[in-house]
Formats: structure tokens, sequence, C-alpha cells
């Protein structure tokens, strides 16, 4: 490629050290080495609430001239960096290397069709000791409507179904993680606020409720984990905020259903992925609280027609199983935060932000409440022989 181009750089990072990355990236993409770099322009996307992990995410962009024609280019340079000691290890649910192994291993190549991944391009280590990711750039739609999200439900379905119907092989990769809830769960608890100091504050029935719910649910929290163990397993995601799923139009045809991030790639129990598909997207607000049945109902009922599209015929009792007990165990995030931001609403009684966000947390610890309940009862019919 020639040498003469434009270079905007609106960020930090070196890129102008990066030209032979780049031209690697933009050959990916057009196919021809006969490129000519005409521009780069480098952005930061400025993504709110990165993972720990995550040092930077940015976007490349700029033209190249082919035969004479100016042609746009687009990369996503992901910046990865090494964080706490337990996140040294290939079991933690958040082991900083993961995606970037993720991307080295071609695991995502061989998805089943009802998912789709970016091209990785280049994997790069770096002497500061992060890791650059050079990936493809996808522009796709969010979902808000229980119609989107009841599709992308019946996608994870059909999924999961390859592997449960043999179609896939579960990769068998050591950095995959094989127990993501459990350590998920035990760090959520490591971090969240310490609810002793608010015992003092509780003052209403259903405070008293909820924190009796809660401690009878700690003291039976191992079993219901160790239980996950026992379900079907399926290569999972476990990340699935509405920003790391993309709806992609393609011609003539229904929309792709586009993941990204996967640093939280595990082997889990069938109806997990569900539950934090549920789950994380009642925590961050983009499921309207007055939706909520109407999402829980809609999108088991996708995921199980999803199953079925792969010709899976198994015992659905397993299947709510995992999507209630998943769902219900973020509830180790979500009650203290309750009685957190109950203590700062006694001492600012006036403020209308922390009152909204008492209420909606009351209202998602009633579904994981109602959830852990169907669960137990769950568990109960199979009298423990296939969840223990």
């Amino acid at each position: 490629m020639h040498s003469e181009y434009m270079l905007k750089n609106n960020t930090k990072i070196p890129i102008e050290n990066k030209i032979d990355q780049i031209n690697a990236c933009i050959e990916f993409i057009h196919g021809n080495a006969a490129l000519e770099l005409v521009s780069i322009t480098c952005d930061d996307i400025g993504y709110k609430t990165p993972n720990f992990t995550t040092s930077g995410i940015f976007h490349l962009h700029g033209q190249v001239k082919l035969h004479n024609e100016l042609k746009p280019w687009c990369v996503i340079l992901k910046i990865i960096k090494p964080d706490t000691a337990e996140k040294e290890n290939s079991e933690h649910h958040n082991y900083w290397r993961r995606e970037a192994l993720v991307f080295e291993s071609g695991v995502l190549r061989e998805l089943p069709d009802s998912i789709y991944a970016t091209d990785s391009y280049l994997v790069e280590e770096q002497q500061d000791g992060t890791i650059w990711l050079w990936m493809e750039y996808i522009k796709g739609e969010y979902a808000y409507t229980v119609e989107q999200f009841s599709y992308i439900a019946r996608q994870l379905g059909r999924f999961n179904g390859a592997y449960l119907k043999g179609i896939k092989t579960v990769p068998d990769h050591e950095w995959i993680c094989r127990a993501w809830l459990k350590s998920w769960t035990t760090a959520s608890r490591l971090y969240a606020p310490n609810m002793e100091a608010y015992a003092s504050r509780i003052s209403t029935d259903n405070e008293r409720s909820t924190w009796a719910w809660y401690q009878e649910f700690l003291e039976n929290i191992d079993s219901a984990i160790d239980s996950l163990q026992q379900l079907p397993r399926v290569l999972a995601h476990q990340d699935l905020s509405q920003m790391n799923m993309l709806l992609v139009k393609k011609e003539a045809s229904e929309s792709q259903l586009m993941l990204i991030d996967w640093q939280f790639m595990s082997i889990s129990g069938i109806g997990e992925d569900l539950g934090k598909l549920f789950g994380v997207n009642m925590s961050l607000g983009i499921i309207p609280s007055d939706q909520y049945i109407r999402f829980q109902t809609s999108l088991y009922n996708a995921y199980i027609e999803g199953l079925r599209d792969m010709g899976w015929q198994g015992d659905v009792g397993l299947v709510r199983y995992g999507f209630c007990i998943s769902t219900a165990l973020r509830s180790v995030w979500e009650v203290p935060q309750f009685f957190s931001i109950l203590a700062q609403f006694d001492d600012e009684p006036n403020n209308t932000k922390l009152k909204e966000r008492l209420n909606q947390l009351d209202r998602i610890i009633t579904i994981h409440k109602q959830m852990a309940m169907e669960a137990d009862s769950l568990k109960l019919h199979y009298h423990d022989k296939a969840l223990s």
C-alpha cells in the first residue's frame, strides 16, 4: 500500500505506530493487496460500562483507493488488560485472556448457523502487557421489543439445541469456563455492599420478607449452583446484555443474530443463557418493569421453540429449572444493592432517582423470589436425582 495518507487520531493510543496492522486488516476486508490507503480516523467508542479487563474500545475507519475508486473501511480495536490476580485463572468467569484465546482458536467459525460472530483480523500481544484485538466492524440494531427479544431467545434455543442434538460438538478448550455462575456469584458476593450494615434500617413487612428470603436463599446457594452442573451441557455466551446482541439485516431474509464480546464463553447448563438474557436486561432497565412477566413467558416459549426446531425432544422441566435458577441467582447482586439504596433513601427521602431505582429492584427481586420458588418445586419433582 502507498505510504501517503491522512491520519486523524482522536484518542491517546499510538495508532500511528500500527499502520502495518491497519493495512493487514484492510486486506482482510477487501481481499486485495493492491490497495492504496487514503485516510485513517481513530475514535474512542466511549463504551460506558466496560469489563474490568477492557482497557478501551476504538473505531478505526477511513478510505482506500482500489482501481481508482474510493472505498470505505472500518475496524473495531478492543484492548484487553490484566486485572486482579483471580482473573489470571482460566477457571474464573472473567479470565482476562479468554476473548483473545476465543479469537485465536477459531472456535467462533464453528458456531451453529443460528448465531453469528465477528471476524477476528489480528490478535496482538503488546509490550505493556495488554492485548490488542483487531476485529470486524458490524452495523446492526439493538433489541428493545418483546418480539425482538423473543427472536433472540429462539436463536439461542437453536444454538443450544445444535449441541444437544450432536449437530455441533461442544468445544473442549481448557480456557472455556466450566462453572460460570459459580464463579460469578462468588465474585458478586465478594464485591456487593455489606448488607449487615443496613439490617437495623429494615422497617416494612416487604423489607423483612426480602431479608428473610435472601438469608434462606444463601443457605442453599451452593446446592443450587452445583445442581446446574447436572443439566445437559451446551456452549454459552453468558453476557447477553443488549449491547452485545446485534440484529443485522440481510438482503431478502430476516435479521441475523450477531453476538459480540465472547469474554464470558462457557460450557453451561441448558437454560442458563436464557436466564442471563432475561436477568441482565431487567437489571439494566432494558426490559420495562411493567413487562417482566410478558417477557419472561415469551422468552421461555421462544427458547423452547428453538430447541424443538433442532429436533431436541428432551425434558422441558430441566430447561425451566436452568432458566429459573440462573435468573434467581442474580439476586446475589440485586438484593444487596436494594438494601444499600434503601439506606441511602432513608437519608435522602426526597431523592426521586433513588425511589425509582428502589421500585425497580423490588420488582426484579419479586421475580427472583418467584423463580427461585419454582426452581425449588422442580427440584422436588425430580427428587434430586437429575439435579443433585
